[in-house]
């Protein structure tokens, strides 16, 4: 337990240490059954490039800590450890949102489709995946264990899904707040259809209206209802 303990951490240190370097802030890291998760403080707007070497540092940390501990540990220590991290490594990167694959994921949709999209077919993509691997678990593996640990994960991806709409409106607001220097634009007809890394242009009624203009009219009618 100790050493899957130390797996652990050393794989949170990658994501903290790369997200460090990048001047995230840290909010803080929890340990669940299956891993942990660091909580950044960082726009919703950043890079996915940022995005994927913070998310990317993480098994690679923990795959060089484990190559470097089969010069330290016993045999039947070692066997243990890259056993643990195998499995750790494996299930981390399972397509399912919180977990490495499931951010992954999201990074790669917000690649090809907007940011409202990219998130409800994470979630969606995400669910399913999590349903497939759950039958599978209770036909095949029969492990109670498997079972405590993914119902586990199910009630920490329940708790993100129901961020989603307020991650959209901080995507929106940040972007109404803040000056980005894009290098590409866009031209759209629906905040739904902004993507991250564009500048936007809206088309009103065959007029073109500016990002940030139609944002603070987006906000005004927002608070106003």
């Amino acid at each position: 337990m100790f050493l899957f303990t130390i797996l652990i951490f050393i794989h949170e240190l990658g994501h903290y240490l790369t997200a460090y370097f990048f001047k995230w802030k840290v909010n803080r890291i929890v340990l669940y059954p299956y891993g942990g998760c660091s909580y950044f403080e960082v726009d919703v707007n950043t890079s996915n490039l940022q995005e994927f070497f913070v998310l990317i540092m993480g098994p690679i940390f923990q795959i060089f800590f484990t190559y470097l501990m089969s010069f330290f540990l016993r045999e039947i220590d070692y066997h243990f450890l890259f056993s643990a991290s195998k499995i750790l490594l494996i299930f981390n990167l399972f397509p399912i949102y919180p977990l490495d694959g499931g951010k992954l994921l999201f990074i790669v949709f917000n690649l090809i489709f907007p940011y409202f999209i990219s998130l409800k077919i994470t979630f969606y993509s995400s669910l399913i995946f999590y349903f497939f691997i759950l039958i599978l678990s209770l036909t095949r593996m029969n492990s109670i264990f498997w079972f405590l640990l993914l119902l586990s994960l199910f009630f920490r991806f329940w708790e993100e899904q129901k961020k989603g709409y307020y991650l959209y409106q901080k995507f929106l607001l940040e972007r109404y707040m803040n000056e980005y220097q894009f290098q590409k634009n866009k031209i759209i007809t629906s905040p739904y259809s902004m993507k991250k890394g564009y500048h936007h242009t809206f088309v009103v009624k065959k007029e073109l209206i500016p990002e940030k203009e139609y944002l603070s009219k987006y906000f005004s009618l927002l608070n106003m209802s």
